[in-house]
């Protein structure tokens, strides 16, 4: 209940300040942005015995259908860091130390303006294991999900900083029907062609 207490809390306080930034009251050109972004998150459940932290770097591309409304294609590379000190991993063979997890998120999806340069987005799509052998896994391929809300900072004219807090999950790798769910953050440095 704390934890979940503590989000929500997060979560208000991050909307009062998109709320209350008058700076960025000017809204965000309809045309075709794109954006280069470090992502990092923490991950949950059984997953968060397994692995310390996820570090990422993506590719976005924004294409405009209204003035609110986006279509969104993002390509990524992740990297899970192992904790090696963990007597609880599931993954873990006695004697040998746990490797990083690599993958590649591809997902399209969709972003909604809902006022100015505050938006939503949610994202679908497919998550190739790039080290299958190393980690043990039994699939190549596993799907992938996400959800996030953030604000559009601008910069110059054409060019922003895209910064929003989400939830992913991918499915398990390990044939287990299970998904591998994080928090995390993208920061993203974006900027329109025309």
């Amino acid at each position: 209940m704390k934890i979940t207490l503590q989000k929500l809390i997060y979560l208000i306080a991050f909307i009062s300040f998109t709320l209350t930034a008058k700076a960025q009251y000017s809204p965000v050109p309809d045309t075709l942005r794109y954006s280069i972004g470090l992502d990092g998150g923490a991950p949950n459940g059984s997953l968060g015995d397994s692995y310390k932290f996820l570090a990422g770097v993506s590719l976005q591309a924004d294409f405009p259908m209204t003035e609110r409304i986006y279509i969104t294609a993002n390509l990524g590379y992740n990297m899970l860091a192992a904790n090696t000190n963990s007597p609880s991993n599931p993954q873990a063979i006695v004697g040998l130390v746990q490797p990083n997890l690599s993958y590649v998120p591809l997902k399209i999806g969709f972003k909604y303006l809902l006022i100015r340069s505050f938006y939503v987005q949610v994202e679908g799509g497919e998550s190739l294991l790039l080290n299958k052998s190393a980690v043990y896994g039994l699939n190549s391929t596993g799907l992938v999900y996400a959800g996030q809300m953030g604000i559009i900072f601008r910069l110059k004219q054409k060019s922003y900083i895209d910064a929003g807090i989400r939830y992913e999950g991918t499915q398990s790798y390990y044939g287990d029907g299970g998904y591998n769910t994080f928090f995390g953050a993208r920061v993203a440095y974006a900027f329109n062609l025309k």
